[in-house]
């Protein structure tokens, strides 16, 4: 059985990722300076999985965000998995992380997204776009809700406000 602990070092290295995602990024410089720190963070939760020290139901979401900010399908891919996990052993938010990963793995292999979770910022216009394309014609009726992703229009309202302040 799993150790009841969350590991720190994950929540550590998940707070690094959601604190460099506080503001965006516009100079390229900026971008490849936060690759690397993404790169370097997935790197070291690939070795705590090795190890046998993501377990808590915690650590798998913490780890799966860290994953989602990943460059390659096989990240996304890793994404979802930690966050499927997560989201049966019970965590609330990893169902959303269920949904965006799959989404991002989608489209990261040339595939339309089908949940809409995916967005682009516009730097021309200042504001957040719906990464095209988008296929959900196969979503069972209940399934975005189940997943907790709210609609499009909703969700582009509160990137948007987010650039505003």
């Amino acid at each position: 059985m799993p150790p009841e602990t969350d590991n720190l070092r994950v929540e550590e290295l998940h707070n690094a990722d959601q604190k460099d995602r506080e503001k965006p990024y516009s100079s390229s410089k900026d971008v490849e300076a936060l690759k690397l720190r993404d790169l370097a963070r997935r790197t070291e939760v690939q070795e705590l999985m090795g190890r046998g020290e993501i377990n808590t139901q915690n650590d798998l979401y913490r780890a799966a965000v860290v994953f989602l900010h990943g460059a390659e399908p096989k990240d996304f891919l890793t994404a979802h998995r930690l966050a499927a996990i997560a989201a049966i052993q019970g965590h609330r938010g990893a169902r959303w992380l269920v949904a965006a990963s799959l989404d991002r793995f989608l489209m990261s292999v040339a595939l339309p997204q089908i949940y809409g979770t995916q967005f682009e910022r516009d730097d021309e216009g200042n504001r957040y776009q719906l990464r095209l394309p988008i296929d959900d014609a196969s979503l069972l009726h209940f399934e975005k809700r189940f997943f907790g992703v709210p609609p499009v229009m909703e969700r582009l309202a509160q990137l948007n406000r987010k650039l505003q302040s």
